[in-house]
């Protein structure tokens, strides 16, 4: 209890400072973007009592720069965190495992497909939060991020002679993006917690000190009620009007990002039987650089079909069993 107080203790004030950090500027940002790293470490190296010591006293630290400042980082590091660790820590005796599953030891591990559902449905409800917040302002989260975005689109356009671009242009444009910004902060999220989390758990297994085998990244695998749910979203946001295509959109989004995953793990899977894996990976993720828009959604489809085709069971030979959830 004590190890776990202390290590706690100092990965809560790190990930605060690091938070802290991100309105420095550039260098800052990009430190800032490892704020969950030290409570995932702390987690996955010394346990469930330890993110949450490490959840407490980054929420404190972070609330000495008002009540607001503290509450954002409960919701957005510290309790999804904490939530994510405890279930990742999760095992069972191995004598029921199906095939494919994340075994070690004789032990049945907590899939990770299933760690990244919790974090997409965490990413929802941040999503659903800010929706209840602005209900009662005309245009809704939509309107309320717009003005934000007209500054910044204006500060972005001044000219040297301290000129801005047209006025109307910079409304139609930050309105449009205004519809787009949930979702990208959405996956975003997604995107930083789960980088976290990964690189947690490499740092406690290079140092031996991980409470968990590493997860089985190949054998990824997601229900398919996960997407019905998706496409359910696509439609909405395609067929129906105004705030509800909005939140479709949003949604469709956010659930995207676990499929992304999963095409990964499909990619990962098949590059395994190439002569030349290696070299396979490197195109591939060149690619994914050069035109990452296009070859995302080509990833997002092929971990969507991945639910039916089983390219994996029938072309890896590993890790290929579904969640039936």
């Amino acid at each position: 209890m004590t190890r776990s107080l202390i290590f706690g203790s100092l990965a809560g004030l790190a990930s605060a400072l690091l938070v802290l950090t991100a309105a420095s500027g550039p260098l800052g940002i990009m430190l800032g973007y490892l704020a969950p790293l030290p409570l995932f470490f702390a987690g996955l190296t010394h346990g469930v009592t330890a993110v949450g010591i490490a959840g407490v006293v980054g929420t404190l630290v972070s609330g000495f720069n008002g009540l607001l400042a503290g509450s954002v980082y409960l919701a957005t590091f510290a309790a999804p965190v904490a939530l994510v660790v405890r279930q990742a820590l999760l095992a069972r005796p191995a004598t029921e495992a199906s095939a494919g599953a994340d075994v070690h030891d004789g032990l049945e591990w907590y899939p990770v497909g299933r760690l990244v559902l919790w974090l997409a449905g965490w990413s929802l409800g941040l999503f659903g939060i800010a929706l209840l917040l602005t209900a009662d302002r005309e245009g809704g989260l939509p309107a309320m991020l717009q003005p934000l975005l007209t500054q910044f689109l204006s500060a972005m356009q001044q000219g040297p002679n301290g000129v801005s671009g047209q006025g109307a242009d910079l409304e139609v444009m930050a309105k449009r993006l205004a519809l787009l910004m949930p979702a990208v902060f959405g996956v975003s999220w997604l995107v930083m917690m789960t980088i976290n989390g990964t690189l947690a758990q490499g740092m406690a297994v290079l140092l031996k000190q991980n409470r968990r085998p590493t997860p089985l990244y190949r054998a990824f695998t997601l229900s398919r009620s996960l997407a019905v749910a998706l496409v359910a979203a696509i439609v909405a946001a395609a067929v129906l009007p105004g705030d509800v295509a909005f939140i479709g959109g949003t949604v469709a989004a956010i659930l995207a990002f676990p499929f992304f995953l999963q095409g990964l793990a499909v990619v990962h899977g098949l590059a395994a039987k190439a002569s030349l894996p290696g070299l396979v990976l490197a195109a591939f993720y060149a690619a994914l650089v050069v035109a990452g828009a296009l070859v995302g959604v080509l990833v997002v489809i092929l971990g969507f079909i991945e639910e039916w085709a089983g390219f994996r069971r029938r072309f890896a030979g590993a890790g290929t069993s579904q969640e039936k959830n």
